[in-house]
């Protein structure tokens, strides 16, 4: 049982608001349900619209398709989204809501709560007891959503669409507060960054929590600045971490490299959005794979995290500053703006302690880079004990003096690079979902897990065998990661938001692996699971048609 509304206005005539409330209320209910948004780069004007799914089970993707209920701040969403409502779906009109908006200006003088009176159309629809209703609601927003049940009713809306609500001990999040939240109970104590979507979130949640926890955010002046304070913070002993978008990583490179040289741990987390240059600032993409990949002049060793789920976000962004710390590497954390901004429960629990960082106790005789058989140099920082810590970016020797020995700098290099076979056996596995038997399996990265999973459900409901395979991490990759997926007697579709496919292409230069069909999508929007439930069903039964 399912109930999906779109809330669509331009930018400042409440649509966001709309949706905080609402979803807000929802979790408040114990509701299940879904939210993301579609918005453009400008704080007035242009098309933005707002996507809720509403369920009795637990969602995390949209459907598509067609809307239950379509709410029209105006003229545009009309014109956009109407043909996509369904023949019996309910229609708020720009016109029904100016008389609505009338009526609070003229009854409560602000005519700007006519948008929490809509919350209550909505809520009214969906059969929301409002005795409950009341119960978890401010006294003076209460009258303003009554005012929406008795609108429902008038228009003889109320409980065409009910709802039971069944969600247990959950929790709200969206993409980027599952970030944040990780890297607060990672141990970061320092973070830097230069606003830019869709990353400025983590950086608002962090400050928030900075205010009463021991940790600190700069806001820099700019993105390589951000992550030069963040490297000189690590060096003298705090966990740090740097938010940003691809065009303000382009700019940090050049310290990711000096990361790489000096060997100081750092997490550095990267929401995707669609490039080149500015591209499409607040739409959806996975075109920095490579970027980040291959980012920073010079070969060395690093991770690179994209996870798919809230818990997911909150554990490998937690576990990266583990694994920055005991391997001296830049972690990154891919993200996107669908995930991001993406609001949904999470069921599971959470984390409550920060691990307890280990400090070595090193006399004067101390060298930073010393030749370890592990190929990891013991790591102290200034002013803990009697050692000098002594970095420099160019070559050095064990002790961080610059040298031109050549024979040194080829041990250097060795040590470095002989890390990622220490990196591939810590590697995180992929998530398997569905029958190990299917002969086709959908292969997903980031964002994509939640939505290929529901795809894959309504394949099986169809008696087409599927299965699907998420990479939560996706660098460095070991054969012992795929082995017990028997990948090569399968039908391999990688499903990417990019247009080269750049994870299939990566899985072919790893393990010579070659996907049998790629299911890409760069129009800066998400997949759906119809979309990708229709696609796969195409490529699978091609005499079929859609």
């Amino acid at each position: 049982m399912e109930f999906s509304v779109l809330i669509g206005g331009e930018a400042g005539l409440g649509a966001f608001s709309m949706e905080l409330e609402l979803t807000d209320i929802l979790s408040r209910l114990n509701y299940y349900f879904f939210a993301t948004k579609n918005y453009m780069s400008r704080v007035r004007g242009g098309h933005n619209f707002h996507m809720i799914r509403i369920a009795d089970h637990s969602v995390h993707a949209l459907t598509g398709g067609s809307w239950d209920m379509i709410v029209a701040l105006d003229e545009e969403t009309e014109i956009r989204h109407r043909v996509h409502l369904y023949d019996k779906g309910l229609y708020l009109s720009p016109t029904l809501i100016g008389e609505v908006a009338r009526e609070a200006r003229e009854e409560f003088h602000d005519v700007t709560v006519s948008n929490t009176i809509l919350v209550g159309v909505i809520l009214a629809i969906i059969d929301v007891d409002t005795e409950r209703l009341a119960a978890v609601t401010e006294s003076n927003k209460l009258k303003y959503l009554r005012r929406g049940f008795k609108y429902a009713g008038q228009w003889e809306m109320a409980g065409i669409f009910p709802i039971p609500s069944k969600a247990g001990c959950h929790y709200i999040f969206d993409g980027n507060k599952a970030i944040a939240l990780g890297s607060l109970l990672g141990g970061c104590q320092f973070m830097a960054g230069y606003p830019m979507t869709p990353a400025t979130s983590i950086m608002h949640y962090f400050a928030t929590a900075a205010m009463s926890l021991p940790a600190h955010f700069e806001q820099a002046e700019d993105e390589i600045s951000a992550i030069n304070m963040a490297l000189g913070a690590s060096y003298a002993g705090v966990r740090s971490m740097v938010a940003t978008a691809g065009g303000g990583f382009a700019l940090m490179q050049e310290a990711v490299s000096l990361a790489g040289m000096t060997e100081t741990p750092i997490v550095i987390v990267v929401g995707q959005r669609p490039g080149p240059a500015t591209g499409l600032p607040t739409r959806t993409e996975q075109g920095d794979l490579n970027l980040v990949l291959y980012a920073g002049h010079g070969e060395f060793p690093r991770i690179v995290f994209a996870p798919g789920t809230i818990g997911e976000a909150i554990d490998v962004t937690r576990k990266s500053f583990e694994l920055a710390d005991r391997y001296q590497i830049p972690v990154f954390v891919l993200t996107d703006q669908y995930f991001a901004d993406s609001v949904q429960l999470m069921e599971e629990d959470l984390p409550v302690s920060v691990p307890a960082r280990e400090y070595g106790i090193f006399d004067r005789a101390y060298q930073r880079y010393a030749l370890m058989e592990t190929g990891i140099s013991p790591l102290t920082f200034p002013g803990l004990f009697d050692a000098m810590v002594r970095v420099d970016s160019d070559e050095h020797d064990e002790s961080g003096t610059i040298t031109e020995d050549l024979d040194l700098r080829i041990r250097m290099v060795d040590k470095r690079l002989g890390k990622m076979t220490l990196l591939k056996k810590d590697a995180i596995p992929p998530t398997f979902y569905g029958d190990s038997e299917a002969g086709t399996i959908l292969i997903s990265w980031g964002s994509n897990r939640l939505i290929v999973e529901e795809a894959v459900d309504k394949l099986v409901a169809e008696r087409i065998e599927a299965s699907a395979l998420h990479f939560g991490q996706v660098y460095p990759l070991s054969n012992d990661m795929i082995a017990p997926y028997q990948l090569e007697s399968k039908t391999i579709i990688c499903v990417e938001n990019n247009g080269g496919a750049q994870f299939a292409c990566l899985l072919k230069k790893e393990f010579g692996l070659h996907a049998t069909h790629n299911i890409l999508k760069y129009n800066g929007e998400c997949f759906t699971v119809e979309e990708i439930y229709s696609r796969v069903k195409l490529l699978l039964s091609p005499e079929v048609e859609e």
